[in-house]
C-alpha cells in the first residue's frame, strides 16, 4: 500500500499544470457548493431563530383549545400543578417564559390600529431574546410597570414617540371589557417586519389586569438546556399534564406550515445543486480522461514490464483521490473565512429585493449559515463523486489492450 501511495503522489507532480487545473476545478466547485448551500440554510436559520426567539420558543404549553381557536378565553391557568411540573424537570429546562397575548385596538388622537398586546415577564423575556438591548428610545419594561413599549414599526404607523399616551380598547377574558390609557415608556426595534408593525409589550401583571385574566397565560414557552432534546422534553411534559386540558407543542409543530414551504423551496434549490454537482463530476471526469489518453503508452509499457493491472489501477484511483482531496481541502479553507464573516455580518439587501423581503415579512438581509454539518455534507458529496470518477481509470486499466497501444 505504501508503494501505491508513493507512486500516486509522485505522478501528481509529473504534470503540475494538469494537476493544478484539476485541483482548481474541484476547489471552485466545492467553494460554490458551500456558499450556495450556506446562503439557503442561513436564510432559513435566521427566519426560524427570529420566530423561536420572538414568537414560539422551542416548546409551548397551551390550553388544549388554544391552537385551533387562539382566543384569550382559551388561555391556560398557570397554577401550582404547572409550577410543580416545571420544577420536577428543572434539570432539562434552561428557563421558561410566560406570555399573555391578545388583540386590542390602539388609538392616538387621529389614528387607530389593531395591535397584538404581548404581556411578558421582563426578567424571563430577556433570557429568550435581546429586546431590552434593542431600545430605539426610552427604556424597557420592569416587572411591575404599568406603561407599555411599542415596536418601532407600530410607533411609526401611529406617529407616536416615547412619553406619548396611547388608548387601548379590547375584549378580555370571558367577555370582560378591556380599556385603559397607557404611557409609552419606550420604543423597541424588532427584526421581523410583520411583528414590528403590530406588536405592543406590557408587563405580564399589567396585561392580566387589563384583560381580567389573573394567573392566566395564552402560552408558556419552555426552553430546554439543549435544543436537540426538545422532543424528549416535550414528551416528559406531556406525560405530566392532563391531556384533557393542556397541549404541549414543539416549534416544529407550531411552524409546520412554514417548514412545509421551506421543504418545497429546498426541493427547487436541489435542482440547481444537482446541476452544480454534474459540473463538478464532468470537470473531474474530463481531466481524468485526458490523463488516461496521454498516458496510455506508459501504462502499456508498465504492464508489459510485469506491473500487475490491479496495482496500476489502484495507483490511478489513489491519484484521483489525492487530486480531489487536495481540491476539497483548498475549497473548504477558502470558504470558511468568507462564511464566518458573513455569518456575523449578514449582507444587507436594498432596493426591490429588500422591499420584496419586507412584504413577505422577512428581515431584508442575506445571512450565511456556519453549521459544520453543511461543510461535512459537501465534502461527503464531492468525495463520493470523486470515487465514482475514480472508477473510470480502474475500468480503463483492466480493459487496456497492450497490442493496440503499441500501434
Amino acid at each position: 500500500m505504501k508503494m501505491i501511495l508513493t507512486l500516486a503522489w509522485r505522478n501528481l507532480w509529473r504534470k503540475k499544470k494538469r494537476s493544478f487545473i484539476t485541483i482548481s476545478s474541484v476547489l471552485f466547485a466545492i467553494f460554490l457548493a458551500i456558499i450556495f448551500d450556506s446562503l439557503e440554510r442561513g436564510s432559513y436559520e435566521r427566519m426560524i431563530d427570529n420566530l423561536v426567539k420572538y414568537s414560539t420558543g422551542y416548546i409551548q404549553i397551551q390550553d388544549i383549545l388554544y391552537e385551533e381557536e387562539p382566543s384569550i378565553d382559551n388561555s391556560l391557568l398557570f397554577d401550582e400543578s404547572v409550577h410543580l411540573l416545571l420544577e420536577n424537570h428543572e434539570e432539562d429546562i434552561s428557563y421558561y417564559v410566560p406570555r399573555l397575548q391578545n388583540f386590542a385596538l390602539a388609538a392616538t388622537e387621529n389614528i387607530t390600529r389593531g395591535v397584538m398586546v404581548i404581556g411578558i415577564e421582563p426578567s424571563h423575556e430577556s433570557k429568550l431574546n435581546d429586546l431590552h438591548e434593542r431600545m430605539v428610545s426610552g427604556s424597557f419594561l420592569l416587572s411591575d410597570d404599568k406603561d407599555v413599549v411599542l415596536a418601532n414599526g407600530l410607533a411609526e404607523i401611529l406617529k407616536v414617540q416615547t412619553g406619548d399616551t396611547l388608548v387601548l380598547i379590547g375584549q378580555g377574558f370571558q367577555g370582560v371589557t378591556a380599556a385603559g390609557k397607557y404611557l409609552i415608556k419606550g420604543i423597541v426595534e424588532l427584526k421581523v417586519p410583520e411583528m414590528s408593525n403590530n406588536s405592543l409589550f406590557m408587563s405580564l401583571s399589567a396585561a392580566q389586569w387589563f384583560y381580567g385574566a389573573e394567573d392566566r397565560l395564552t402560552s408558556l414557552l419552555v426552553m430546554p438546556h439543549k435544543p436537540s432534546n426538545t422532543h424528549q422534553l416535550a414528551g416528559k411534559l406531556r406525560a405530566g399534564l392532563d391531556a384533557e386540558w393542556y397541549a404541549v407543542l414543539t416549534w416544529k409543530e407550531l411552524l409546520k406550515d412554514l417548514l412545509a414551504l421551506m421543504k418545497f423551496d429546498m426541493a427547487g434549490s436541489m435542482v440547481m445543486m444537482m446541476v452544480l454537482y454534474i459540473v463538478i463530476t464532468f470537470g473531474m471526469f474530463g481531466t481524468i480522461v485526458t490523463m488516461m489518453i496521454e498516458r496510455q503508452r506508459e501504462y502499456g509499457m508498465l504492464i508489459s514490464l510485469g506491473m500487475q493491472r490491479y496495482t496500476l489501477a489502484m495507483v490511478c484511483f489513489v491519484e484521483t483521490l489525492f487530486i480531489s482531496i487536495a481540491g476539497i481541502i483548498a475549497g473548504v479553507a477558502l470558504a470558511i473565512p468568507l462564511v464566518l464573516y458573513f455569518y456575523h455580518n449578514p449582507i444587507p439587501l436594498t432596493g426591490e429585493m429588500a422591499k420584496t423581503m419586507l412584504d413577505y415579512g422577512f428581515e431584508p438581509v442575506m445571512p450565511l449559515s456556519a453549521d459544520p454539518a453543511l461543510f461535512i455534507k459537501q465534502i461527503r458529496i464531492v468525495l463520493i463523486l470523486a470515487i465514482l470518477v475514480g472508477m473510470y481509470p480502474i475500468y480503463k486499466i483492466f480493459s487496456l489492450d497492450i497490442q493496440e497501444v503499441r500501434k
